[in-house]
């Protein structure tokens, strides 16, 4: 198989990984860039500079690093199924974790079901795009 039919057959699992590693940059930017605000729609208060520093590290920097590790897997065709399982494990595990706290806690704002089923969906259609990558036609 060409060049051109390999990378016809990763066309959408590259479209998904690429969508997948904007999102990731987006969210780590505008948790880095506004975290009182961000923390906020999720009632974590963030009262301290040392508060604050680590929300910034662990939900900016995070997702940023994940942004970057992900945009490296899509400029290789043979790594673009590792980006999509990656990331659509590191959002399962998200959703997972949070459809567990709000199933035993409950009494949550609506803001975590509508983030439970961005993550389910994202998860879902980053698994399926592995399942095409898989089957793609390996490069020459």
């Amino acid at each position: 198989m060409t060049g051109r039919e390999t990378a016809r057959a990763l066309l959408v699992p590259r479209l998904v990984l690429a969508a997948a590693a904007v999102l990731f940059a987006a969210f780590g930017i505008a948790f880095a860039a506004a975290p009182g605000r961000l923390a906020a729609t999720v009632d974590l208060p963030l009262p301290t500079t040392t508060a604050t520093a680590d929300f910034v590290a662990t939900y900016g920097g995070f997702e940023i690093g994940f942004a970057v590790f992900l945009f490296t897997c899509l400029a290789r065709p043979e790594r673009v199924r590792l980006g999509l399982l990656a990331s659509g494990w590191a959002v399962a595990g998200f959703a997972i974790a949070r459809g567990a706290a709000i199933l035993v806690l409950g009494g949550v704002k609506p803001v975590l079901y509508y983030a439970l089923v961005f993550e389910v969906v994202c998860a879902t259609i980053a698994f399926v795009a592995a399942t095409r990558a898989e089957h793609a036609p390996a490069p020459h």
